[in-house]
């Protein structure tokens, strides 16, 4: 910088010396200088700063300037500042720029800025900006400097500057946006890698006015509900709801009152035509006064998982049904609180009460101490083995005062970490198969006892006590049908003496009635009031009747009924079997009379030759009883010595098939007392279903003296 010239220097030592202030003319007058000298250099120093002037009138007092000189001034900046004479001279450099080009002081100031380490400005770009400047323009530029550690970016001014000779200059201010562009990078990454998201997840993204009106959509929409974003935006999102729904979702959205919502289900038409689900959450958006302007949401499809839901739920429902309307008794206990939380139907019904008076209650405020055993029964076992428990039935007796066989299951029920937290407690009614066992029992034990039963009537009265004792009655009588529908009392239990005589036959319409099933009274007995009737059939007909009764109720249980119907069906079958036995035997009888008047002599030979049968007309003839010959052998016991060889080789014949019987012929047959008796024979073959030879039957009658030509 050019000094000073000398009479400047005196008129800032003569303001310095008169602090209060001095006019034009007082200087020009003190220092002898012409009067329009010392006014040029007062504006010189005014616009340098060296001097401040206030006005009186029409006097101008000038005073030493209290402001801070600017090499010290721009110091103070934390901006690069150097300032430049006409020359392109460096003058002044702060501190900040020479911590940028990282210099000393002396390795800038007096050097030419090409010279100096400053020479990144002496670029032909920034040259002519710093033309334009000494011309009078002001010059704003962003550079950029490379050094090592990094990129530095500048927004570098360029101003016009006057010197206190008046002689133009410039300075050049560097601020440090280097933070700011590195933000503005970073903020352009962001905003890629968010666009990038927003365009590649599989939400959209919307912006909505306080009327639900699209302002922005994400492009994503376009592969979710088949629409661009252009085509969205200005249009309301009850736009795209079912027409169905829309006042349903309308309502919900006016529910909102600009509060944030998540997990919202909106449903949503895709451009097809297919219903989908979109689950939404919103933040509310508010402008600068802060009032309410809309929404900013994200949504997703989630119209599958709704499906799965709606699925599970469906389930879930279904499974609560079943458990709700099984017949076991279901109930549910927390182990930690002891107390039950759940039962169902069943099982309300069994300890008589609703779930609200139930859940939260204690097995001992639920059940009486009778059912306590029950109830408890594996549950310590259940809890060591942390696995199913099944007990054994036990027999309770239920209000109405029937006996019951209840089987308890323990079932475990894990919580969401693993730790036993419930007690799920299965009580099964098996009345009905422990009865079924019983009269399966029953049932074999009447069989056997059947079997041996040598009439109807034996074989009726032990159906009579079976039924006693399986269908739980007070009374049971069985009557035979005879001739004519009249019944006649087999056996009767449960009776008393007068009301058995009153009822021990019985005929007409009664006994109509009876064999019908149609009876509304016990035969003798009218304090019996549950009456049940069982015919007995056999070929179509009845054989007897089997009627049963109770005094303490008018209806016998289900199972009495079942017992007792099985009980008449066996008796069914052992009267069919007796009967035909006694038909087979009455037959026989017949046949055996018919044998013992036939006036000749039957025999019945079995294939090993020993005799089967001897009428009462062969005994008498040969002097023996039946008894005397059956199981002998025919050949060695009658037949005489001479003839035996022979006529034993041609019956073994005719035992294998090999030659006919011989048709009627003459033999002889020894008599008990050693005698021979001549004998007219025939000979048939007797042979079984399937066509085996199983004997000989012979006939014959008694000719007199032994014949020598038997067959």
């Amino acid at each position: 910088m050019r000094p000073y010239p000398e009479e400047i220097t005196k008129i800032l030592a003569r303001l310095k010396a008169n602090p209060r202030g001095m006019s034009v003319t007082d200087l020009s007058r003190d220092l002898a200088i012409n009067r329009n000298t010392a006014s040029r250099y007062l504006d010189m120093l005014l616009i340098s700063g060296e001097v401040e002037m206030r006005t009186y009138g029409k006097a101008k007092v000038f005073y030493p300037s209290q402001r801070v000189p600017l090499s010290a001034m721009i110091n103070f900046s934390s901006d690069g500042v150097a300032i430049l004479d006409r020359t392109l001279t460096i003058v002044q450099a702060n501190d900040r720029i020479l911590e940028i080009v990282r210099a000393g002081r002396e390795d800038v100031i007096g050097k030419p800025i090409g010279e100096s380490r400053l020479s990144a400005f002496d670029h032909p770009l920034i040259r002519a900006r710093i033309e334009d400047a000494l011309g009078g323009d002001d010059v704003v530029e962003e550079v950029r400097f490379l050094r090592t550690g990094g990129e530095l970016y500048f927004r570098m001014k360029i101003l016009p500057t006057a010197f206190n000779d008046g002689s133009p200059g410039i300075t050049i201010i560097l601020e440090d946006i280097t933070s700011q562009k590195l933000a503005e990078e970073a903020l352009r990454t962001e905003e890629a890698k968010f666009r990038a998201l927003v365009e590649d997840i599989n939400d959209i993204i919307w912006n909505v006015g306080d009327d639900w009106t699209f302002s922005y959509v994400s492009p994503k929409s376009f592969d979710l509900l088949g629409y661009a974003p252009d085509e969205m935006v200005g249009r309301s999102l009850l736009d795209f709801v079912p027409a169905s729904e829309q006042e349903r979702v309308a309502e919900r959205l006016a529910g909102l009152l600009d509060r944030p919502f998540s997990l919202l289900h909106i449903p949503l038409l895709h451009r097809s035509g297919k219903n989908l689900v979109f689950e939404a959450s919103g933040t509310p958006d508010f402008d600068e006064i802060g009032d309410f302007g809309g929404y900013r949401m994200v949504s997703r499809d989630v119209t599958e998982r709704h499906q799965a839901e709606r699925r599970v739920r469906g389930w879930k429902s279904f499974l609560h049904c079943i458990v709700q309307n099984i017949p076991d008794m279901v109930f549910v206990r927390e182990i930690a609180g002891g107390k039950y939380v759940f039962f169902n139907r069943a099982a309300e019904a069994f300890v008589g009460g609703a779930p609200e008076s139930l859940a939260g209650k204690e097995e001992s405020a639920i059940f009486g101490p009778d059912l306590v055993p029950l109830i408890s029964c594996g549950e310590a076992e259940m809890l060591q083995r942390q696995s199913p428990v099944e007990c054994p039935a036990m027999p309770v007796v239920f209000q109405n005062g029937e006996t019951h066989h209840l089987q308890t299951k323990k079932i475990p029920i894990a919580g969401e970490v693993g730790e036993m937290k419930y007690v799920l407690t299965i009580v099964r009614d098996i009345t009905d198969h422990v009865r079924a066992d019983a009269l399966l029992a029953d049932q074999r034990d009447l069989a056997e006892a059947l079997g041996s039963a040598a009439d109807l009537r034996e074989a009726l009265s032990i159906c009579l006590d079976a039924a006693m004792q399986a269908a739980g009655v007070d009374a049971a009588a069985v009557y035979a049908v005879r001739e004519e529908g009249r019944l006649e009392r087999v056996a009767a239990l449960g009776l008393s003496a007068e009301a058995a005589a009153r009822a021990e036959r019985i005929d007409g319409e009664e006994a109509a009635v009876l064999i019908g099933g149609r009876a509304a009274a016990f035969p003798g007995d009218e304090d019996l009031r549950g009456i049940v009737t069982f015919t007995i059939v056999h070929g179509g007909m009845p054989v007897a009747v089997l009627v049963a009764g109770s005094r303490l109720t008018g209806l016998i249980p289900a199972a009495g009924v079942q017992a007792l119907e099985t009980i008449a069906a066996q008796a069914a079958n052992v009267a069919g079997r007796i009967l035909a036995q006694e038909t087979v035997r009455i037959e026989r009888d017949r046949a055996e009379r018919y044998l013992d008047v036939a006036g000749v002599m039957i025999a019945g030979i079995r294939t090993d030759g020993t005799i089967e049968r001897m009428n009462r007309t062969g005994c008498l003839a040969l002097g023996y009883a039946e008894t005397d010959l059956v199981g002998k052998n025919w050949f060695k016991t009658l037949v005489p010595t001479r003839l035996r060889p022979r006529l034993e080789a041609n019956f073994r014949r005719l035992m294998e098939g090999a030659s006919p019987p011989p048709g009627e012929e003459k033999g002889s047959l020894l008599a008990r007392d050693g005698g021979e008796i001549g004998v007219l024979w025939r000979n048939t073959i007797v042979r079984d279903n399937d066509g085996r030879i199983t004997g000989l039957v012979t006939s014959g009658l008694i000719s007199g003296p032994p014949a020598e030509d038997v067959y």
